[in-house]
């Protein structure tokens, strides 16, 4: 558990953030768990949270969703992880005086899909996970009614076929991961390839109101700004005055903070708009649904009553024969 700190310049933004859901989904060691502990342990608003604080050992990498490292740990299961931006009163005590972390920040680890030999697998799995959340806030809406913020990945061809499947009930915000082993000219030529991709795909993303011809434009310009971000996992280490420790090579610029200050400030109303849109219409696709099912059960009631009267009349008059 982080110490908390509770001193902040602006200690209403953290408030402004609200309750907010991200889940960092891709292959597998691409530095999911890094990018997601070094988004939370990065942000100044962050009060607490129950990542592991991050060690760095001399000469070693600590990155936990890498496969070169000799201690990565591989996610095999959908785990949450709280931050806390903000206090607020216990809810099992309105009475208390002290406050505590409002948990208002929810990381969810996915398992990488290169982890099992069907894809699909993971997949599903995060599906399952979205539905039950949509299910969940569909019974507080409609406590009497059974009716059934913010991905960020590193695009690949399987990537492409996950970000369709998980668009229709959340925003997807595609990133480069690990910049820091690239390029400046490498990222600009892979955020034009995604893009390209995602639109000849027809894939919806969260383009934060920028259409996908400026998106292209953008980043064949080399324009920060919009989707895919380009993100580094590693924390920013201080300068050294050793001459020996400079190299020629120049890594791409990291855009964490661009991210981070439009997801959870500039966008993050309009996200949420667009996640309310996403729930409304994945909720009326399954009123029709149910009604065909109604409709198939009461049939099956039908034809069940309509056999009924024959077999009972048969078995009445088997067990109580009439009499002239």
């Amino acid at each position: 558990m982080a110490t908390p700190h509770y001193l902040l310049a602006n200690p209403f933004a953290g408030q402004n953030i609200g309750h907010l859901r991200l889940a960092v989904v891709g292959d597998s060691g691409v530095g999911k768990t890094s990018f997601a502990r070094q988004f939370v342990e990065t942000l100044p608003e962050v009060l607490s949270h129950d990542w592991n604080t991050t060690i760095k050992q001399s000469g070693g990498d600590d990155d936990d969703d890498d496969d070169d490292d000799d201690d990565y740990t591989r996610t095999d299961a959908l785990t949450e992880k709280f931050a806390s931006t903000m206090m607020e009163i216990p809810w099992d005590n309105m009475d208390a005086d002290d406050e505590v972390p409002a948990r208002n920040l929810v990381f969810l680890d996915t398992p990488g899909y290169g982890s099992v030999i069907d894809a699909r697998t993971n997949f599903n799995l995060f599906m399952d996970y979205v539905r039950q959340t949509f299910e969940e806030k569909n019974r507080r809406i409609s406590p009497f009614t059974e009716v059934s913020n913010n991905e960020l990945m590193r695009s690949l061809v399987t990537d492409v076929e996950y970000m369709r499947l998980i668009s229709e009930k959340a925003n997807v915000i595609p990133i480069i991961a690990k910049v820091d082993t690239q390029s400046d000219r490498e990222v600009q030529e892979l955020k034009v390839h995604v893009l390209k991709s995602l639109k000849e795909q027809g894939v919806s993303i969260y383009t934060f109101r920028i259409d996908y011809d400026r998106l292209i434009q953008m980043a064949e310009k080399g324009l920060p700004g919009g989707p895919p971000f380009a993100v580094s996992n590693v924390p920013p280490k201080p300068v050294s005055s050793d001459p020996q420790d400079h190299i020629s090579f120049k890594h791409a610029a990291n855009e964490l903070p661009m991210l981070r200050k439009l997801v959870l400030e500039q966008q993050i109303t309009n996200i949420r708009q667009f996640t309310v849109k996403k729930f409304i219409n994945w909720r009326g696709k399954q009123q029709p649904q149910q009604q065909q099912q109604q409709q198939q059960q009461q049939q099956q009631q039908q034809q069940q009553h309509q056999q009924q009267p024959f077999y009972q009349q048969q078995q009445f008059q088997h067990q109580f024969p009439k009499h002239r």
